[in-house]
């Protein structure tokens, strides 16, 4: 490689580097920002479940403490009722002897048994009564007081109780403050949660520690109403414990009661700072994410350093498959925290509580559960679901757990798992359950499809083709999976435990083992190609082995025998079809100098001929001679132009020019054939199409003669040929020419369009016939045209004419072209006679074809030179050993030495630097016109050359000479 092709690879590297890096940065932000939204969405999971439980715990918990309030006011009002109807006072009793005569053991006993809810007891007879207390000491105290001084006691809540005769009455204060605050003191609800009594229209914390202060009002009014109302709730709101605080956000549920014989509204609350809910878990969460993001670092690493590898798709597939599981199996946890409902059941298994969320799962209300079991939302395996739920009844087991398929109203089947916590008195007697019923659809749904994915790579597993084996780190067999054993050299199960090396033996054992040591010492994959002889014969495999993990490798050996015949075979046609293209080059080259060598005596004699004196019939017979010459020449050209195009050697050449100048002299080629057969050929070119574009002049006009010449051929006479062209400007100065050239010609069927671009061919016989052709020019015209950036498109009926359409992709050019006009080129003086008188060249022509020779001597003697002759290129040299002279023409294929050879050697003489060499060849080949110039010549003429052409290299040559001697 040479030290710029080193430059440009080195380059290209540096330029793809870049591009891969941050390619990779892009894929690790994408993983670390996927990462980071991942544990947002699992930390606010996590959060809310936490606020759910906690929420359904403080509202257990409220149940419990309200109850158990009202369950102790309904026992104190009994014990009440039976002290009073229990008494027995003689009806003379005197307030007097009354201590006496009640039982102060039952007094003492009531007192103590409702001690931090009665703060006095008063019995009234008459105009007197007696209170009692229990004091410090835990003692009774009996106080006797006038009826009078009653009132003064009655501040706070009272239960007045009336004897059956009226003649006394019993009076009880209570002290409600200190009832509520001993009843949930002994409430353990964890650190941070506030105890809360709703009394006279306001939050209380217990044991005085002040009120609650609600930041939003309508909140507060809301609660409040809820209480009124008698319905429970649970809330966020923002409360401070100091009036015009900072507040902060609590969780607060809250529970109303009513108090026998008692009229105020009271109500029980917890409240809970939300952002201590989670507090517990956010260290653990962080070092878990911290965990999480270092794992992603490391397979972010393992990306960077291993993305050549072809295993690694196979990897982060299993890595992200197992995640996802991962994934699905959290998602089914928070799936059935929030997608369920609670239910309970008594001993009979009867539901008779249902919570609210029961309409999310089943879309039944709650009431609509009640007073049913559980079997009756099964879609059959009831027997099954009995037997084993009785089973576990049974064996005392405490918890029990089935999945089966029930009905969600309105919707159809879902798959529905529950779990129950079975309930038992002391004597072990089953005495009920609760349970949660959750929708697992989605997880049951998802199952089902893993289940068909797992199938659907066990079938693709079975189905390939490859032979895999797992090794040790020693390089020992470990496991395989092999389809044919009978590309084995020894069965698979014998090899495990062995080395490779010990049953791939020879040059194959260590190619295999100099891989596999090398994927141990650098971790990347190798491929390696073994040759194997085996039973069935020689087989050729591609082994890949990489890592599988730290300690095991793994390769994947695939038979590639066919694929080396084919290579072999596709070698083989390669070579064969590159020696029939230099053949069939050869042959060209062959026929291409072999008809234009006569063919240009032929056309220069005919040329000669038609400057000298001619009668009528001469004349005509002449032109006869030069157009049948002229259609060889044609033919000749089409053979070689499409053999240019199908080698892929066809180049374009474009430049600027005058379009509709250029199409005003193609369409004059024709205007002699249109004359005989007094046809109308009409161009248009819209004003759409600018004044220049930028074109292959040579390429258009060969489009246009081919087309055009194809209409005139097969137009009746007197009929009409449209040529149309419109342009549409793209970006600025791109421009797309559509061509349309239409006939009213004899037509073709439709089912005989697609042979009119084959080679060689026309579109029927009886065409051939009547319109003579190579079948050359459509062929040529639509390769053409493809190598222009456009489609031919051909429309036809027949005895209704032909339409071809066609696109062509050129640009527009604001370029000014400083042509003669077609006037003064005919005006231009061309004569050739004594010609020499006036310009003296010294010339030296070179041919060995008689012919030509001839033609060449008469054409410059006509110009007055007199030139010396050489009939090879040995000649040629001797030649201008002896004389140096102005001007050569030099034929290329001649005896001896050919024109090339001869022209490196007289470009090396002293006296040949200066001359002017003109090239003659037959060959047309832009390779062998470009070797011509590059070995010496100044010029290059195709045979058969034009007199005009002559007389150009002439004239250029006069110019040269002057410019020298100036």
């Amino acid at each position: 490689m040479t030290n710029t092709g080193k430059y440009q690879e080195s380059k290209i590297k540096r330029q793809l580097k870049p591009k891969r890096f941050w390619w990779l940065i892009g894929l690790g932000g994408g993983a670390v920002l996927i990462t980071l939204t991942l544990a947002v969405f699992f930390y606010n999971s996590i959060s809310n479940n936490l606020i759910d439980n906690r929420n359904f715990f403080l509202n257990k918990q409220l149940e419990y403490a309200a109850n158990e309030a009202q369950a102790n006011l309904r026992n104190l009002d009994e014990d009440l009722a039976f002290f009073v109807n229990t008494q027995k006072i003689n009806a003379r009793w005197e307030i007097k002897d009354a201590s006496k005569e009640l039982n102060e053991l039952n007094i003492r006993e009531l007192l103590n048994n409702y001690l931090n809810l009665i703060d006095s007891l008063i019995i009234e007879k008459d105009d007197f009564a007696q209170v009692y207390q229990i004091n410090e000491p835990n003692q009774l105290s009996v106080t006797s007081i006038n009826s009078s001084s009653i009132e003064e006691l009655n501040e706070g809540e009272d239960i007045i109780v009336i004897s059956g005769e009226e003649d006394f009455k019993l009076i009880v204060k209570l002290n409600i403050s200190k009832y509520f605050d001993q009843l949930l003191d002994n409430y353990f609800l964890g650190s941070n949660t506030d105890k809360l009594v709703f009394m006279n229209d306001r939050f209380f914390k217990i044991n005085g520690e002040g009120q609650m202060f609600f930041q939003d009002e309508l909140i507060h009014e809301n609660i409040i109403q809820e209480i009124d109302k008698g319905i429970r709730g649970d809330y966020s709101a923002f409360i401070s414990n100091v009036y015009n605080a900072d507040p902060q956000e609590f969780l607060l549920v809250q529970y109303p009661f009513t108090l026998a014989h008692l009229k105020g509204k009271y109500a029980f609350a917890f409240a809970q700072e939300k952002n201590t809910i989670d507090s517990a878990i956010f260290g653990n969460y962080f070092h878990l994410f911290i965990a999480l993001f270092g794992l992603l670092t490391l397979v972010i690493f393992l990306i960077i350093k291993y993305f050549k590898i072809t295993n690694e798709n196979n990897l982060f597939l299993e890595k992200k498959s197992k995640h996802l599981n991962q994934l699905l199996k959290q998602q089914t946890i928070l799936l059935q925290q929030s997608k369920g409902f609670i239910y309970y059941q008594n001993k009979e298994d009867v539901i008779y509580q249902v919570s609210e969320n029961v309409k999310e799962v089943l879309g039944n209300q709650p009431d609509e559960l009640v007073n049913q079991k559980l079997k009756d939302f099964i879609l059959g395996d009831k027997a099954d679901f009995l037997e084993k739920r009785s089973l576990h009844i049974e064996q005392k087991k405490e918890v029990f757990s089935f999945e089966f398929t029930s009905e969600k109203k309105d919707e159809g089947p879902i798959r529905a798992k529950v779990f129950e916590k079975l309930i038992y008195n002391e004597d072990k007697d089953y005495i009920g359950s609760v349970g949660i019923f959750t929708d697992i659809n989605a997880k049951y749904k998802a199952d089902q499809e893993l289940i068909i994915s797992e199938n659907r790579l066990r079938s693709v597993l079975n189905s390939l083709p490859d032979i895999i084996f797992i090794y040790n780190n020693q390089g020992v067999y470990l496991d395989y999976y092999v389809q044919h054993e009978e590309l084995l050299i020894v069965n698979p199960k014998e090899s495990l435990g062995k080395k490779i090396d010990e049953v791939l033996t020879g040059e194959a054992g260590e190619k295999a083992m100099r891989a596999f040591n090398k994927v141990i010492s650098t971790g990347k994959m190798q491929t390696e190609e073994l040759d194997l002889l085996l039973d069935i014969g020689r087989r050729y495999f591609e082994v890949r082995f990489f890592k599988l993990d730290e300690k095991r490798v793994i390769s994947v050996g695939r038979d590639i025998t066919g694929q080396r015949l084919w290579e072999r075979g596709l070698s083989e046609a390669k070579e064969a079809a590159e020696l029939a293209n230099r053949e069939k080059s050869s042959f060209l080259a062959n026929m291409s100098h072999e008809i234009r060598t006569p063919l240009n005596g032929l056309l220069g004699i005919t040329g000669l001929l038609f400057k000298t004196p001619l009668s009528k019939k001469q004349n005509e017979l002449l032109s006869i001679i030069g157009d049948s010459g002229e259609s060889l020449l044609n033919i000749v050209n089409d053979i070689l132009d499409y053999s240019k195009i199908e080698a892929g050697k066809m180049e374009l050449d474009p430049v600027a020019m005058d379009f509709a100048m250029e199409m005003d002299k193609i369409i004059n080629v024709f205007a002699g054939m249109a004359l005989q057969k007094d046809l109308v050929i009409n161009l248009k070119i819209e004003k759409s199409v600018p004044a220049m574009i930028v074109l292959d002049k040579d390429k258009l006009a060969q489009i246009f003669f081919n087309i055009i010449g194809n209409a005139v051929k097969f137009s009746k006479k007197g009929g009409r040929i449209d040529v149309i062209i419109s342009g549409e400007l793209i970006f600025t100065k791109n421009l797309i020419l559509t061509c349309t050239v239409k006939d009213n010609g004899v037509g073709i069927s439709k089912d005989k369009i697609p042979q009119l671009i084959k080679p060689f061919t026309q579109a029927s016989q009886a065409s051939n016939g009547d319109y003579k052709g190579t079948g050359l020019g459509l062929a040529i015209a639509s390769k053409l045209i493809e190598l222009m950036g456009g489609v031919l498109h051909i429309e036809s009926e027949i005895d209704q004419g032909s339409t071809f359409t066609f696109a062509l992709i050129s640009q527009a050019s604001e370029q000014k072209l400083n042509l003669l006009s077609n006037t003064a080129q005919k005006n231009e003086n061309l004569a050739i006679e004594n010609l020499a008188d006036k310009h003296p060249l010294d010339v030296l022509l070179v041919e060995d074809n008689d012919i030509n020779l001839k033609f060449m001597v008469m054409l410059l003697t006509q110009m007055g030179y007199n030139p010396d002759v050489a009939l090879n290129g040995v000649e040629a040299i001797s030649a201008v050993e002896q004389k140096s002279y102005d001007l050569v023409f030099m034929d290329n294929q001649m005896p001896r030495m050919n024109g090339m050879d001869a022209t490196k050697i007289i470009r090396s003489m002293p006296n040949g630097r200066k001359m002017m060499i003109v090239g003659l060849s037959a060959s047309v080949f832009k390779e062998d016109i470009e070797l011509a110039m590059n070995i010496g010549m100044n010029d290059y003429l195709t045979k058969p050359v034009k007199i005009h052409q002559i007389v150009e290299r002439i004239k250029n040559c006069i110019l040269l000479k002057e410019n020298q001697i100036k």
